[in-house]
């Protein structure tokens, strides 16, 4: 039933940026809800006396046509004129329906609320121009006020029936500002989950690699950091591993920067499928070099994780002919691991760590490549001790 309520107000609003699209909507959804409005009344003057309130009912049933066909503008994509429209309208019924049926039935005060709210469609409108505008329907309502008070209208409404009209008018006001306040709510509501979204979006973004889709250098930091940080108060133990593409700069000039792309992109997709659970994380280092950073993962885990990563690159048999004709492309992979116990707070950082692991990479690529080369961590006060 929702569903097919908001297709009524749908017209026009499809591929427009989010701004427009509530705007389209809210001018679709004025239009039915006056012309809706205007409908107990033309009950009233057909069923009461039609042939004294012949002209108000005519006239009515042209300012209906009108608010409904601003739908059919939105859906043309005449915003603009829709909006005109829908303003016109409303403010041309409020005198022309005052002055058949007086001010003492309330129909007045509707239609004016109703022209009131029409202006916030005009979102871009300058300050003056709102005040002008707003004086203006201000202005016209004071006016009916002293010319059409009640007996001197064209077709007056006599009691009960003119308070029972003033009630409804009243209600629909009422109806008219909880609409408002509703959908205003709902469009804050939706604008902020926008925002939400729009903000994770973009924090993903700035923290992912374009090319393969991993996590960058920025990402790397702040995982290191805060796994370093709850390594530093629990026990437990942490994993740097570092991964170099061996003889890429070959593989690029003989097969193209793009060839180079792909091949990137399947050593990712590699890397991924070795993360077994939501604190590891794969990075794009920079040009060919890849980390993983894995908690929880100790020294013998990491040297298994290790040569199966070294093991499914070769295995996915990338040709390198830059090296040879029957050369794949491989990778060199250098491992440290750092345990609670090894950590002091006052020297060791997690790009020591980083670092261990890089030492290692360096012998595994100065040993031939191709290899995996695990070094236990090793802290700056170690080292001064040495």
């Amino acid at each position: 039933m929702i569903k097919v309520i908001r297709k009524c107000w749908s017209p026009g609003v499809a591929g427009n940026p989010g701004k427009l699209r509530r705007q389209i909507e809210l001018c679709n959804q004025l239009g039915l809800f006056c012309a809706t409005a205007t409908l107990p009344y033309q009950l009233f003057y057909y069923f009461h006396g039609y042939a004294m309130y012949r002209g108000v009912f005519l006239s009515n049933s042209v300012f209906i046509v009108f608010y409904l066909s601003v739908l059919l503008l939105n859906h043309l994509r005449w915003h603009t004129t829709a909006s005109n429209l829908l303003l016109l309208n409303s403010v041309t019924q409020l005198f022309v329906v005052t002055s058949f049926v007086g001010t003492n039935t309330g129909v007045s005060l509707f239609y004016f609320s109703f022209a009131s709210v029409v202006i916030f469609l005009y979102q871009n409108l300058r300050k003056w121009a709102y005040t002008a505008i707003m004086a203006s329907i201000g202005l016209l309502y004071l006016l009916l006020q002293f010319l059409y008070p009640g007996e001197e209208a064209l077709t007056p409404v006599p009691p009960p029936w003119r308070e029972i009209m003033y009630g409804g008018s009243v209600t629909g006001v009422l109806l008219l500002s909880g609409t408002i306040l509703y959908l205003l709510h709902r469009e804050v509501s939706r604008g902020e989950e926008e925002l939400t979204l729009n903000n994770q979006y973009l924090e993903a973004l700035s923290h992912t690699d374009a090319l393969t889709g991993l996590a960058n250098r920025r990402a790397l930091d702040k995982a290191l950091e805060r796994e370093w940080s709850r390594l530093s108060r629990y026990s437990g133990v942490l994993t740097a591993i570092m991964c170099d593409v061996d003889h890429f700069k070959r593989f690029n000039d003989y097969h193209g920067h793009d060839g180079g792309d792909r091949c990137l992109q399947q050593i990712a997709r590699v890397l991924e499928g070795m993360l077994s659970q939501p604190p590891d994380l794969a990075v794009r280092y920079g040009g060919e070099e890849f980390a993983l950073v894995l908690p929880g993962t100790n020294a013998q885990g990491a040297r298994l994780l290790g040569e199966r990563l070294r093991s499914a690159v070769e295995r996915l048999r990338i040709p390198n002919k830059g090296l040879g004709e029957h050369a794949v492309v491989t990778v060199s992979i250098g491992i440290s691991s750092i345990e609670h116990t090894d950590i002091h707070p006052n020297t060791d950082t997690p790009k020591q760590l980083l670092k261990r692991a890089d030492e290692a990479l360096y012998q595994a690529k100065a040993n031939g490549r191709n290899q995996v080369v695990y070094l236990p961590y090793q802290g700056l006060a170690y080292r001064k001790s040495e």
